[in-house]
């Protein structure tokens, strides 16, 4: 079942930032990562802003990928990077079908 790694971004460090997102893409993709959507200036539709810039979804096979990925030693190296670059916000989903109406 596919699960999704949902990232809200602020960016506080362009640079810092544009060097993880490089390293993150190929890392990544050895896990089979599929970015669904790439969004900037969000509208609120409903609710409060908590003030992000970016939204990030990103697809994988099924959640254990997701965590592969996650707790790998090579995304774990880059941390530090996104943390200098960006603060985010990330939560993973499972995906589900919703019922027929």
């Amino acid at each position: 079942m596919p699960a999704y790694m949902i990232s809200q971004v602020t960016v506080t460090d362009k640079e810092k930032f544009q060097e993880y997102i490089a390293s993150t893409r190929g890392i990544a993709a050895k896990f089979g990562a599929k970015p669904i959507a790439v969004g900037a200036q969000p509208k609120m539709l409903s609710g409060e802003s908590d003030g992000h810039q970016m939204v990030f979804v990103i697809e994988f096979e099924s959640m254990e990928r997701l965590d592969a990925w996650h707790n790998s030693d090579e995304y774990q190296s880059i941390v530090s990077l996104r943390k200098a670059g960006s603060e985010q916000h990330m939560v993973a989903y499972e995906s589900m079908s919703l019922a027929p109406s």
